[in-house]
């Protein structure tokens, strides 16, 4: 699973900064910089850098911050709190790995969310500027960003626990090889 979307990310990653660099010849002087609750442009900015890069920027470094976390997750398994108020730390160290693997997995797949909402506003901010209809676009990006977030915890407590039960065996028959 972690490789599936982490091949996705990189896609989604290449597609919004290719969108962005193709796309900025073509904008306008005026660009939308916010978008109402009904999906329609409430403040406009002109056309510079920061107004136009600054969405996948954002969008790179918080991907970035991720990526460096799922990577520390094995190497500092005390940055991890379970939900059971436990930290992964105090699980034996061979119980561990089913639980940074589906943790890792989770985080790649909040990823892929994040990047086809940053994705999807960037584009509809094109849309706009060229004056075509986006306002079906960012209704799309509320409806992800407020079911998608819940469900996404939702495959999380589902999965946390067989991962935790899988690593607890592996410990138990580690325990018990070395006992024998």
């Amino acid at each position: 699973m972690r490789r599936f979307f982490g091949g996705i990310n990189l896609l989604l990653i290449l597609g919004t900064v290719g969108f962005a660099v193709w796309a900025w010849p073509q904008l306008p002087s005026q660009i939308p910089t916010h978008f109402g609750i009904d999906g329609q442009p409430d403040a406009w900015s002109d056309r510079g850098w920061t107004s136009w890069f600054l969405l996948p920027g954002v969008a790179l470094l918080l991907i970035a911050f991720i990526g460096f976390f799922r990577a520390m997750i094995p190497r500092r398994p005390d940055w991890v709190n379970l939900p059971d108020r436990t930290k992964l730390s105090e699980l034996p160290e061979m119980a561990r790995g089913p639980v940074v693997e589906m943790f890792s997995g989770f985080l790649a797949l909040v990823q892929t969310e994040l990047l086809l909402i940053f994705g999807l506003i960037q584009w509809a901010t094109y849309k706009t500027a060229i004056g075509r209809e986006s306002q079906g676009i960012m209704i799309t990006v509320l409806i992800l960003a407020i079911l998608m977030s819940p469900i996404l915890m939702v495959v999380f407590f589902l999965r946390l626990q067989p991962a935790l039960d899988r690593g607890r065996e592996l410990a138990r028959r580690a325990e018990a090889g070395q006992a024998g």
